[in-house]
Formats: structure tokens, sequence, C-alpha cells
């Protein structure tokens, strides 16, 4: 027996998603493509070369610009768009390579600090990501196309300027 209201709700979505402009779909499809395709090619160098992953990067370097370099869990998994959960994963991971410690105020308020292995880690993973960033984003857009897109960016972070 097949269920009708799952279809109904499949073809909807579909309907909408073919309602939008082709120009809103294609806008939508390039931007995750494309951000998608530098994230994964960084993270791929990172993962070859160091064996550390993009979001592990995310998150160290997060902790490595704030004050005292050093965040509480539930800002830092927002800072990563990290699920609580998932953070608590990331920094357990984190923390059995000796990158991150965790400071415990009580039992539900909890810091990650970034150690003196996590700044070294940093330090060799900055040539990598500077040097894919280079090849698959800089080097592809003119001075007046990388302006473009950070006034594009922070519209749709709602203003906030980009943080790293």
């Amino acid at each position: 027996m097949r269920n009708t209201g799952v279809m109904t709700v499949r073809r909807s979505a579909r309907s909408a998603w073919l309602a939008r402009p082709e120009a809103d779909r294609d806008a939508w499809n390039a931007f995750r493509t494309a951000a998608g395709s530098v994230i994964g090619q960084v993270d791929a160098d990172l993962q070859a070369n160091l064996k550390v992953g993009y979001t592990d990067i995310d998150a160290l370097l997060h902790l490595a610009s704030a004050d005292e370099q050093c965040q509480r869990m539930a800002p830092l998994a927002r800072a990563v768009s990290r699920s609580p959960s998932a953070l608590t994963r990331l920094v357990d991971r984190l923390e059995g390579r000796g990158l991150v410690s965790r400071r415990r105020q009580s039992p539900t308020d909890v810091s990650v600090e970034i150690t003196p292995a996590g700044l070294d880690l940093l330090a060799d993973a900055a040539p990598l990501i500077l040097s894919q960033v280079e090849e698959r984003f800089w080097s592809r857009l003119t001075p007046d196309e990388r302006d473009a897109l950070t006034s594009i960016c922070r519209k749709l972070l709602g203003g906030e300027p980009p943080v790293c």
C-alpha cells in the first residue's frame, strides 16, 4: 500500500521549488555548490595532510580569536553551526588529541579553551588553507566581485561581520 500523504508532500515540495523563478533556483544552487566545493577541497587537504577536518579547524579558529582563547559551549556551537550534541562530539575528539581542554564552572556550564597544541595545529593548517582559498576562491574573483560577495554575505547574515 502506498503512502499517498508522503507522495503528496513530495510533489508539493517539488512544485514549490519549481514555482520559484529559475534565477532564484540557479542562485541558490550555485551558492551551495560553490561553498560546498571550496570547503570540501579545504577539508580534503586538511584531512590528507594533518588528519583534521575543516569543522575542527573552524572551531579552533573561533577559540583562538575568542577572549582568553576560551568560549562557552553554547556560543561556540552557534559559531560553528553545530547542534550542542554535535559540538560535544567535536570537542571530545579535539580534547582527545590534546587540542582543547574543558573548564567546568558547574555541571552544566562548560567552557572550551584552545591549548598550545591547538594553536600549533592552526599554524600548520594556515598555509594549507590559504593555498586552497587562493586557488579556489580569491584568484577566481576580481576585487569588485569579492566586495560584492562580501556585501551579499553580510546581508544574508543580517549585517553581522564574518568571524574568523
